[in-house]
Order: C-alpha cells, then sequence, then structure tokens
C-alpha cells in the first residue's frame, strides 16, 4: 500500500510541474511580440528623421553653383534637312477624249467555214442478209394424186425499181367414194412491178387465175356418168392492175393514192363479168386533224346465158381523224348510189370509231358505229362457193347499220388480245342453198337467196409470240343469224375457231400444226313426204381439222417439208352433198437455183 500512495504523489507532482510550464511559454510569446512593436515604430520613427534630414539639406544648397567639365574629341554636327519642293496632287487615271465623228462603215462577212464530213453510222454485226433471186416449192400428195408445183422471181435490193413473177399449180384427180369425179385444178400466175419516182411510186401488176371444179355432189348409183366433162366447171380470170401513190412528208401537201383496175371473170356457161374500178384516197392536215376522202366508182357488167346486168356504184366518204396522247377518233359519213340495172337508190352511213389507252397499251376500249353497202358479184360468190348455179340472182347487201365496240391489248411484249362484240342490220343478206329446179335434175348446183337479216357477232383472239422461234395464234367467233323470211340461216355456221402455231428450232427445223373448226350449220334440201318431195331445213354437223407438217432446212438453198391434212381421217361437208377429202398427207422440198 505505501507503494502505491508513492505513485500517487509521483504524479501529482508530474501534474503540478507540467501545468507551471505552459504558463511560462504563453508570457514568452506576449513578451515577445511588444518587442517587435516597439522595434516596428523605432524604425518608422526613423524613416521619418531621414527624409527630413534630407529635404533640409536641398533647402538650403544653391543648385547654380554646380559646375561640371566634360571633355571629348567628339564634336556633334546636324546635317541640313533637304525637303522636296514637290506638292502633292492626284492625277485621274481616266483621259478626256476630244470630240471624235461617230460613222458605221458595213462590209459583208464572208466566214470562211470548211465543213468537215461525217461518217455514216454504221451498224455493227448486222449485215444485210443475202437475197435470192428466185425459189422453187415442189411436192406431191400420193394418197389422192395430188401434184404442187410454185415458182417465185424477183428482183434484189434496188433503189429505183422492184419487179417479180409467181406461179402456182395445185390439183388432184382422184375419185371419191360415193360421188361424181371430185378432181380439181388451181392454176395462178402473177407479174408485177414497182418504179420510185421522187415523191411517187408507180406499180402494176397483171393477175391470171385458172381455177377447174367439177360438180360432183350427186349420187353415183342414181346418175351413172363416165365423161368428166360434163360436170366440169372453169373459172378463168384476168386481172389488170395500176395504183400511183405519192409520198409527201410535208402535211400541208395532199397525199394521194390512186388505184386503177380491170378484170374480165368468164366460166363455161357463158357467164362472164366484168369490172372497172378507179379508187382514190386523199388525206391532207387541217390544223391538227387528217382528213381523209375516199372516193370509189365501181362498174359491173353481169353477161348470163340469157340477161345482162349492168351495176355502177358511186360512193364518197370524208372524214376526219383525231388524235391525242391517250385516244383516237374517227368521224365521217358515207355516201353511196348504186345505180343497179335500171333502179338507182341513194344510201347514207355513219362512220365513227373511238379508241382510249386505258393503261399503257395493256387496256385499250373501243367503240364504234359504221355501215356500207356491200357488192355481191359473180367473183365474189364463186370465190366462197365454186359449185354455184351460172344462172347467178345478183342483189347488192346493204348493211344499215353495224354497232361494235371491244377491247384489246398487250398482255407483255409477246401476247396481244381483242375481244369485241358487234350487232348489224341487213338487208339482203346472201345464202346459199340448193337449186332443185336445175334441168339437169343432178340437184349439184346452188343458189343464192337474199332475205333481211340482223346478225350478233361476238369474237376474240389471242396472239402469241415469241422472237421468230415460237408463234401461236387462236381465235374465234360466235354468230346469231336472224332472217326475217328464210327459217333457217343456210350454210351460216353458227360459231368457228381457229388455233394455229409455228415453232422455229434455230432455223434448221419448223413445226407446224393447225386446227380448224366449223359449227353447226343448216341446209334446205329436199326430202320425200307422203306424196310429194318437200323443202326442210337440215341440221350439218360441225367440223374439225387437224392438221400438222414439219419442214427441214438442209441449208439456205435447199430444204425439205411434209405435211398431214385432215388427221382425224372425218369425212365432213362444208356445202351440202359435197363432201372433202379424208387423211391426206403431201411430201416436198423447196430449193433456191440462184
Amino acid at each position: 500500500m505505501s507503494n502505491d500512495l508513492k505513485i500517487f504523489k509521483n504524479n501529482s507532482d508530474w501534474f503540478s510541474r507540467s501545468e507551471g510550464s505552459s504558463i511560462t511559454i504563453d508570457q514568452e510569446k506576449q513578451s515577445e511580440k511588444r518587442r517587435l512593436r516597439r522595434l516596428q515604430w523605432l524604425f518608422v520613427l526613423l524613416l521619418m528623421f531621414c527624409y527630413v534630414a534630407f529635404t533640409l539639406a536641398q533647402t538650403h544648397g544653391n543648385l547654380n553653383d554646380l559646375n561640371f567639365k566634360a571633355e571629348s574629341e567628339f564634336q556633334p554636327t546636324i546635317k541640313d534637312a533637304v525637303k522636296f519642293s514637290d506638292l502633292p496632287e492626284i492625277k485621274d487615271s481616266v483621259k478626256r477624249i476630244k470630240n471624235i465623228p461617230y460613222g458605221i462603215n458595213s462590209y459583208p462577212i464572208f466566214p470562211k467555214y470548211q465543213v468537215e464530213p461525217i461518217n455514216p453510222a454504221k451498224m455493227q454485226n448486222e449485215p444485210l442478209s443475202k437475197l435470192y433471186r428466185a425459189l422453187i416449192k415442189a411436192g406431191y400428195g400420193p394418197i389422192y394424186n395430188m401434184p404442187y408445183g410454185e415458182f417465185w422471181v424477183n428482183s434484189t435490193r434496188e433503189r429505183e425499181m422492184l419487179y417479180g413473177a409467181h406461179y402456182k399449180h395445185f390439183s388432184a384427180s382422184s375419185q371419191l367414194r360415193d360421188v361424181g369425179y371430185s378432181g380439181f385444178s388451181d392454176n395462178e400466175a402473177e407479174v408485177f412491178g414497182k418504179k420510185f419516182i421522187k415523191k411517187h411510186s408507180l406499180s402494176g401488176e397483171f393477175n391470171y387465175k385458172r381455177n377447174v371444179v367439177h360438180y360432183y355432189g350427186f349420187d353415183t348409183t342414181i346418175n351413172k356418168i363416165t365423161d368428166k366433162n360434163y360436170t366440169k366447171q372453169r373459172y378463168q380470170l384476168f386481172e389488170p392492175k395500176l395504183q400511183l401513190q405519192s409520198h409527201y412528208t410535208d402535211s400541208s401537201k395532199i397525199n394521194h393514192n390512186i388505184q386503177l383496175s380491170f378484170y374480165n371473170l368468164q366460166d363455161l356457161y357463158y357467164a362472164e363479168e366484168n369490172n372497172v374500178k378507179l379508187k382514190t384516197e386523199l388525206n391532207t392536215f387541217i390544223s391538227k386533224e387528217n382528213l381523209h376522202v375516199n372516193i370509189l366508182a365501181d362498174y359491173y357488167n353481169h353477161q348470163k346465158p340469157k340477161d345482162t346486168i349492168n351495176d355502177f356504184i358511186f360512193s364518197l366518204n370524208p372524214y376526219f381523224e383525231a388524235n391525242g396522247k391517250k385516244w383516237h377518233a374517227d368521224l365521217g359519213l358515207t355516201a353511196s348510189a348504186d345505180a343497179f340495172n335500171k333502179s338507182t337508190k341513194v344510201y347514207f352511213y355513219p362512220q365513227l370509231n373511238v379508241h382510249y389507252d386505258v393503261y399503257e397499251s395493256m387496256i385499250i376500249p373501243y367503240a364504234g358505229l359504221s355501215g356500207g353497202l356491200q357488192k355481191n358479184s359473180f367473183r365474189s360468190l364463186t370465190n366462197e362457193n365454186p359449185f354455184i348455179n351460172p344462172q347467178v340472182h345478183y342483189a347488192n347487201t346493204h348493211n344499215k347499220v353495224n354497232v361494235f365496240g371491244g377491247l384489246r391489248g398487250n398482255l407483255s411484249s409477246t401476247t396481244c388480245y381483242d375481244a369485241n362484240v358487234s350487232y348489224g342490220l341487213y338487208d339482203s343478206l346472201h345464202f346459199f342453198v340448193i337449186d332443185y329446179s336445175d334441168l339437169t335434175q343432178m340437184d349439184n348446183k346452188y343458189k343464192v337467196v337474199y332475205d333481211n337479216t340482223s346478225l350478233l357477232k361476238v369474237g376474240g383472239q389471242v396472239k402469241y409470240q415469241y422472237k421468230e422461234k415460237i408463234h401461236f395464234i387462236a381465235k374465234g367467233n360466235y354468230y346469231l343469224y336472224k332472217p326475217k323470211n328464210l327459217e333457217k340461216a343456210y350454210h351460216k355456221p353458227n360459231y368457228d375457231l381457229t388455233l394455229s402455231g409455228i415453232y422455229n428450232l434455230k432455223s434448221k427445223i419448223i413445226l407446224k400444226a393447225d386446227i380448224f373448226v366449223i359449227g353447226n350449220q343448216w341446209a334446205l334440201t329436199q326430202v320425200k313426204d307422203t306424196t310429194a318431195y318437200v323443202l326442210k331445213p337440215k341440221l350439218l354437223n360441225y367440223i374439225v381439222d387437224v392438221n400438222i407438217g414439219a419442214e427441214y432446212r438442209y441449208s439456205k438453198m435447199l430444204g425439205f417439208f411434209i405435211s398431214f391434212n385432215n388427221i382425224a381421217n372425218t369425212r365432213y361437208y362444208r356445202w351440202e352433198k359435197y363432201p372433202t377429202q379424208r387423211f391426206n398427207m403431201m411430201l416436198g422440198l423447196t430449193f433456191v437455183p440462184f
């Protein structure tokens, strides 16, 4: 316990010492500050005393008594200043010009300009193809003994003239079953030429045709005829033509196309037809519209074995043609005067054609109104039906009005289409019926009858062409005839359809195919009733004719072909009592001699 007390004492003693030493340090710092202040005041007083002493010393002294002498060998001199005596002045850069008399002396200038010739552009890799002067095509059909030959000769490329000639022969000499001798012969010859004269071209041609048929539509079990000439009929045509056509590029001038033609048609039964036709087409621009004027003078002389008929038709057809960016319109009128036999009639027909491009030639609706006088001549009737009686009853067809409309366009660069509908009213529309009043009593000739008829027609076609490789066309029509007096529209099919295609394989092999369909038609035939013969309509079934062919081009100068006709081998009737050939074929070649 005594030890603890000692420690305590020692600690308290240390505490008392420490506290005393801290008080002594503070006192020393305060005394130090008092000494610094005394020194500062003493220094300030000393500075004030020195300032006063210096000031007094300068006041009592004289500055003029102070002299200083400096010695030096340098003698300073000042150079005289040279001043410019010229006064500054402003000089004007624009000089005044004295009065000068003005005058213009004109002299013609003749520039020396030398025209440098420009070489004509030449198409690369497209040279003109070589033209040949002649072509021969010949073939033979062994089934019906059918020889075929065709020959062309013409000029090549010439700047001032074109000319050429053409001849064709096609015949058959076989006998069809249960009918008379059905041989035929078709011969055609043509010579043509064209001359270019400045802004005009003059062309001419001469045609000759000789077509031989036989009235073979009779029953051989009743009429046993062995003489072929007894049923022979021959149509022979001579036809010269002239044409003068202008080629003005100036729209203010009147372009014209004048055509003059004549033909003489004869048969073996003293029927003859002569025709002289003058057709003139004029057109020029009035403002922005194109004015057309068509003038027709058409004279016919029909010589029948027992009568002669003259017919003169004069027509005047002025119309305007206007075009816009997307539309086109024709507006006009046709006046026709028909001096037939001993009577004259005048007809007026409207002419209106309008179409509008709805979208980039893909959709083009069109509509129109028309009419016209149609000549039924010996030539037109025999071309349609070669088995008519030479004692033809003539009458012209008066198409009073024909309203039509449709839609056409291009579906693509290779495909186009056309769909249309029309309705017409006809006076004296022609029909063919068997002439049971013929003196031969073979009932194998047709006569022409006429009736007022309305006709509704719905048609359309689609065409596809891919370069020169593929060609395809499909077209069809539906007909609805309503004759006024006749019970049926005799030998007028109610529809027709055509499908044709060509495939070109590298211009080496060409394949062809055709399908022709003719709808049902009515014929007026004689049937035996209980007591006598009466005339009644008879339905002729539709016709389907399928043909295919191929051509192999061995070279540019030589080729071979083969064709197969009526592949279905059907015996169909286009005209009552006149059956057609069944399946037949032909082999042949094409040759370029020079």
